[in-house]
């Protein structure tokens, strides 16, 4: 039997109350068939009386014995913890109730089983190196981009940086914080601390309440007329965002406007895009779809090199093929990893995102609802 590996865990609501437990057991389990949880095929446990003090009488082909946890979906996922206490005859056994737990979310979407002349995946690219700014393990290439990029910016202020975010700044800081441009085109004028679009830009002005006149004053007595820190935000190929990195231009001369600021903020689009292009493994293998839906899939991999570099990945993207239609390319969060009974290697991943391309992800989801009407 294959192990079947979580990699996030779903909310659940618990109930250890023997009364409720009691109440539970005789509503939802006798008569139904439930699964061992922790394998990837599903093993039948027929459930077929429920007997006080929270003793059910189960029946399964496979044998039974220790701590287990089964489960059924109905409109949520319920589990039943507990342990073998007794073999009674032939298959059937005693087993002993210690609390049921039950997911707090619906099922999100219906799943349908697919096979490989329906849809494939293809152009599988994940992460040589994983990126987390965090615990500053940044590669040493994405730091050469940096020291290029900055080459190139050169001329656009007095004074240019473009760095690795490091907690030794408050304005950088707050820059990657609220992963928002802070951008002051006139250090003496009130109203460039506070920018008409919130959504995209610091309101500098709130965050320094009552200092305002103090900066203000130092950057009268630095000679500095405008400055402005545009965050670089890494799109990792699991849908995650990792806020890497700043550009911060400071004149002392001409005041630095919208134009700029959206300038820089499509230069730092580019740049993302050559730094996960050279930290990328690119892997053209089609693959199967077990299962698909609105949120996830279920994938099938067979080819070897895949299934010893994936298995260690949290997420991957990769493009997505309906028979007879163009590409669509996902990003995906891994869920979980199993190893089927043919040992190939199956994971489940959830999409965060779909590529930048237009009507991508109305198309995906068009397929699915198609799939949704003829069943």
């Amino acid at each position: 039997m294959s192990v079947f590996k979580e990699r996030s865990e779903r909310k659940f609501q618990v109930i250890d109350d023997p009364a409720k437990v009691q109440g539970m057991l005789r509503q939802y389990a006798a008569g139904k068939v439930y699964y061992i949880k922790g394998f990837y095929e599903k093993i039948e446990v027929k459930i077929l009386d429920s007997k006080d003090p929270n003793i059910l009488i189960v029946d399964s082909l496979r044998e039974l014995e220790g701590e287990m946890t089964l489960y059924h979906t109905f409109n949520k996922q319920l589990e039943i913890e507990g342990a073998v206490a007794d073999k009674i005859i032939n298959t059937q056994y005693k087993f002993a109730v210690t609390r049921i737990r039950i997911a707090t979310n619906e099922r999100k979407a219906p799943r349908h089983k697919m096979t490989s002349d329906q849809v494939v995946i293809n152009n599988i690219r994940a992460a040589r190196n994983t990126i987390n700014a965090s615990l500053f393990n940044v590669p040493t290439s994405v730091k050469i981009h940096l020291e290029k990029f900055q080459q190139r910016l050169k001329d656009f202020a007095d004074d240019v940086k473009v760095k690795i975010f490091e907690k030794d700044d408050e304005k950088t800081e707050l820059v990657r914080k609220t992963n928002k441009i802070l951008m002051i085109s006139d250090t003496q004028d009130v109203l460039s601390y506070m920018p008409e679009d919130t959504q995209g830009f610091v309101d500098y002005r709130e965050h320094l309440n009552t200092e305002i006149g103090h900066v203000m004053e130092e950057y009268r007595k630095r000679k500095i007329v405008s400055e402005m820190i545009v965050p670089i935000i890494y799109l990792a190929h699991d849908g995650s965002s990792v806020p890497l990195g700043y550009i911060q231009l400071i004149s002392h001369e001409k005041k630095l406007g919208m134009d700029t600021a959206l300038e820089l903020k499509m230069m730092a689009f580019e740049m993302v895009d050559q730094m996960r292009d050279s930290n990328t493994m690119l892997i053209n293998k089609r693959q199967s779809v077990g299962d698909i839906s609105r949120g996830g899939m279920r994938l099938i991999f067979t080819d070897a090199e895949l299934k010893k570099f994936l298995v260690h990945q949290k997420g991957f993207s990769f493009d997505v093929i309906f028979k007879l239609q163009q590409p669509i390319t996902v990003f995906t969060e891994i869920v979980y990893t199993a190893t089927t009974t043919e040992n190939d290697l199956a994971i489940g991943v959830s999409i965060r995102g779909f590529s930048s391309r237009k009507g991508e992800s109305d198309r995906y989801h068009q397929y699915i609802d198609s799939l949704n009407k003829a069943t």
